[in-house]
C-alpha cells in the first residue's frame, strides 16, 4: 500500500513538472516599424518585451504575432487573438472595445506633430492646422481629424498624405512633400537614439494632437491569462526589473515610472 501510494506521489508530481505553459496568442500592430516590431527581423520593443516574458516564468508562453492595422482591426472584430500588445481602446472598431479587459499597467503614447525648423520655430505655426499641409500614417487616426481614418477624407477635408509608417512621415516632411508630419512619441526618441534621421532638423508642437494610455488588452471569450494576472506577472520582482529597464531604453514612459 505503502509503495503504491509513493507511485502515485510520484507521477502526479512529474505530471506538474512536464506541464506545458499556456499559450497566449498576443496580436501586435506593425505600423511602428521598426521601433515596436520589425516582423522580418523579429526586433524591436514588442518582440524584446516578450522575450523577457518568456524567459522569465514558465507558466505562460507568449507567442507574438504582427498584422497590419487594418488587418488587426479585422481579427479584433472576429475575437481572433488573447491579447493585444500595448493598445489604446480607441483605436479598436467601437464594437469590439466593450467585450475587452485591459491591465492596469500601461505605457503613454503621444501623436506628436512636427515640422521643419525652417518653416517656424514659433508655436504659432501650429495654430490653424487647416492651412497646412499634413503627413501621416494610413489606418492611424487622429484628433485634428475628429479621429475619422478614412483615407479620402484625411485628403479631402485635412490635406493628409498617408503613408505605411513614421519613418516614411519623417522622410516627407524633410523632402518638403508635407508642411506638418504626425509621429508617435515613441518613434521620434528611436529615430533620434539612433540617429536615423537629423531629428534637430524638426520643430515640436507644445501640444500633442492626442495622448494615450496604451494597454495589454485582453479577450475574455479566449484568452486563458485574465488581465489580472497579467499585472501580476509584470509587477512580479523577476519581471518589473527588466521590463522598467526595457522600457528606459527605448525612451518609454509607463505605469511603472508615474506610480512610483
Amino acid at each position: 500500500m505503502y509503495k503504491h501510494l509513493v507511485f502515485i506521489i510520484i507521477i502526479t508530481c512529474s505530471k506538474f513538472a512536464f506541464a506545458k505553459p499556456i499559450n497566449v496568442d498576443v496580436l501586435v500592430e506593425d505600423g511602428y516599424f521598426p521601433i515596436i516590431i520589425n516582423a522580418e527581423k523579429q526586433q524591436g520593443l514588442a518582440p524584446e518585451f516578450v522575450k523577457i516574458l518568456n524567459e522569465s516564468q514558465s507558466d505562460y508562453n507568449f507567442v507574438l504575432n504582427s498584422l497590419p492595422v487594418k488587418r488587426l482591426k479585422k481579427w479584433v472584430e472576429w475575437g481572433e487573438f488573447d491579447m493585444l500588445f500595448l493598445m489604446a481602446l480607441q483605436w479598436l472598431p467601437e464594437t469590439a472595445r466593450s467585450s475587452l479587459k485591459q491591465t492596469h499597467f500601461y505605457v503613454i503614447a503621444k501623436n506628436e506633430l512636427y515640422t521643419l525648423l525652417e518653416n517656424s520655430n514659433e508655436q504659432a505655426y501650429f495654430d490653424n492646422l487647416n492651412t497646412l499641409t499634413k503627413a501621416g500614417v494610413l489606418g492611424y487616426s487622429y484628433r485634428f481629424a475628429n479621429f475619422n481614418t478614412d483615407a479620402q477624407y484625411l485628403s479631402e477635408e485635412h490635406q493628409v498624405s498617408l503613408t505605411i509608417d513614421e519613418f516614411n512621415v519623417v522622410k516627407m516632411l524633410l523632402l518638403k512633400r508635407a508642411d506638418v508630419g504626425v509621429l508617435n512619441n515613441i518613434a521620434y526618441q528611436y529615430f533620434k537614439k539612433n540617429n536615423i534621421f537629423n531629428m534637430d532638423l524638426l520643430y515640436k508642437s507644445n501640444k500633442p494632437d492626442a495622448i494615450y494610455d496604451t494597454h495589454f488588452l485582453v479577450n475574455p471569450k479566449r484568452s486563458k491569462i485574465t488581465e489580472n494576472q497579467m499585472d501580476e506577472l509584470l509587477n512580479s520582482p523577476t519581471i518589473k526589473p527588466k521590463i522598467k529597464a526595457l522600457l528606459s531604453a527605448y525612451g518609454v514612459t509607463s505605469s511603472f515610472t508615474e506610480n512610483k
